[in-house]
C-alpha cells in the first residue's frame, strides 16, 4: 500500500492506529536521514520522534488533488518540527524563535558567500546581503555564539572507565584543595609549637600570654585575677614576648616560616614575624588595645588632676567669699 493510500484511509478514520504505524515504517528511513543532518544539535532519537509527530500535521493538510506525493509534501513539516524542537531544546540558552531564524539566515548567507568567494564575509557584506544595519549583524553574531554554549551536565564520550562522566566533572577547578589542606595542617602544627613555647616560659608568663590572647582579657582584668596592677601585668607580658623572640623558641618556629624571617630578612625580621598571620594579627590587635588602654589610663589620670585643681579652686573661692 502506498503512502498516499494509507493517508487516505487515515483521513477517512479507517483503522487509524494500524495505518499510522505502517505509514511510519514506510517513511522511517527518510525521517532518520533528516534527523542525521541535525545530529550535532540534538539527539537523533528525539529528532526522529519530532519527525513522526510532524506527520500528523502533514496528513491533516495533505490534498492528493494537488498532484504531490505525500512524502514530498510532508518533508516540509518534518524539517520544521525538528527545527522547532532544536530552537526550544537544542541550547542551554533559550532564544526567541525569531532570533534563531535570523541566526539560520545568517549562517546560510555566510556558507553560500564562502562557497562563492572562498572566504568569510565581513560584517558590512553581511549587512548588505541580509538588508540589515551593522548593529543588527553584531547582535545576530552574539546570539549565534551564545546559542552554542554547552551544558556542564553534557556527557563526555570516549573516556575509558568513565561512562557517566560529564563536562562539569572533568572541568578543572582553580581552588588549590591540596594547598589548603597542607596550610591547615601547618597552621595546626604551628599553633601547637607556638603555644608549647609559651607554656615553657617561667613563672606567670604562660598564664598572662594565654589570658591576653586566648581569653582576650585586658591587662587590668588579668591584674585583678592576681591582685596586682595593670602595669605589673604589662611588664610580665613584655618580658614574655622578649623570651619568645630568643633563639631557643625561634629555632622551633623557623620551619613554619618559609620565605619569611631568617630565610630572607635575618634574625631581626624573624623576631618581628615569629608567629603565623593569625597569631600575629591577634597579638598586634592585643598590643594596639594595650596601647589604647594605657592612653585611656593616662587620660583619666589627667582628668582626675584637672578635677582636683578645679575643686581646690572652688574651695578657695568659697573661703574668700
Amino acid at each position: 500500500m502506498t503512502n498516499e493510500q494509507l493517508v487516505a484511509q487515515i483521513k477517512a478514520g479507517e483503522d487509524v492506529q494500524k495505518n499510522m504505524e505502517q505509514l511510519y515504517l514506510q517513511v522511517r528511513d527518510y525521517i532518520h536521514s533528516v534527523a542525521m543532518k541535525y545530529r550535532n544539535s540534538g539527539e537523533v532519537e528525539d529528532l526522529e520522534q519530532e519527525g513522526y509527530l510532524a506527520l500528523h500535521a502533514a496528513i491533516e493538510k495533505y490534498d492528493p488533488g494537488q498532484g504531490f506525493k505525500f512524502l514530498t509534501y510532508a518533508a516540509y513539516y518534518i524539517r520544521q518540527g525538528m527545527q522547532r524542537y532544536l530552537q526550544v531544546n537544542g541550547s542551554c540558552l533559550r532564544l526567541p524563535v525569531h532570533c534563531q531564524e535570523k541566526i539560520q539566515r545568517y549562517n546560510r548567507f555566510c556558507q553560500s558567500f564562502k562557497m562563492e568567494h572562498g572566504r568569510k564575509p565581513t560584517d558590512t557584506e553581511i549587512a548588505a546581503g541580509l538588508d540589515l544595519i551593522l548593529e543588527q549583524v553584531w547582535e545576530i553574531k552574539e546570539n549565534a555564539r551564545a546559542i552554542h554554549l554547552g551544558s556542564l551536565d553534557a556527557p563526555v564520550m570516549g573516556i575509558e572507565s568513565s561512562e557517566d562522566a560529564t563536562v562539569g566533572e572533568l572541568t578543572g577547578d582553580d581552588t588549590d584543595v591540596e594547598g589548603e589542606v597542607v596550610e591547615q595542617i601547618q597552621d595546626g602544627q604551628l599553633k601547637d609549637t607556638l603555644w608549647g613555647c609559651v607554656d615553657a616560659l617561667p613563672d606567670r608568663q604562660p598564664e598572662v600570654i594565654r589570658k591576653r590572647y586566648q581569653q582576650d582579657m585586658t591587662l587590668a582584668e588579668i591584674g585583678k585575677t592576681y591582685g596586682v596592677t595593670a602595669e605589673a601585668v604589662r611588664q610580665t607580658h613584655a618580658k614574655a614576648l622578649r623570651e619568645l623572640r630568643k633563639p631557643r623558641a625561634a629555632k622551633q618556629l623557623c620551619p613554619f616560616l618559609p620565605g619569611v624571617g631568617i630565610y630572607e630578612g635575618g634574625i631581626d625580621s624573624f623576631n618581628r614575624t615569629w608567629t603565623s598571620s593569625t597569631e600575629r594579627a591577634a597579638l598586634s590587635m592585643a598590643e594596639s588595645m594595650e596601647i589604647e588602654e594605657r592612653r585611656r589610663e593616662k587620660h583619666m589620670e589627667l582628668l582626675d588632676k584637672i578635677r582636683a585643681k578645679v575643686a581646690i579652686s572652688q574651695q578657695k573661692g568659697e573661703q574668700h567669699e
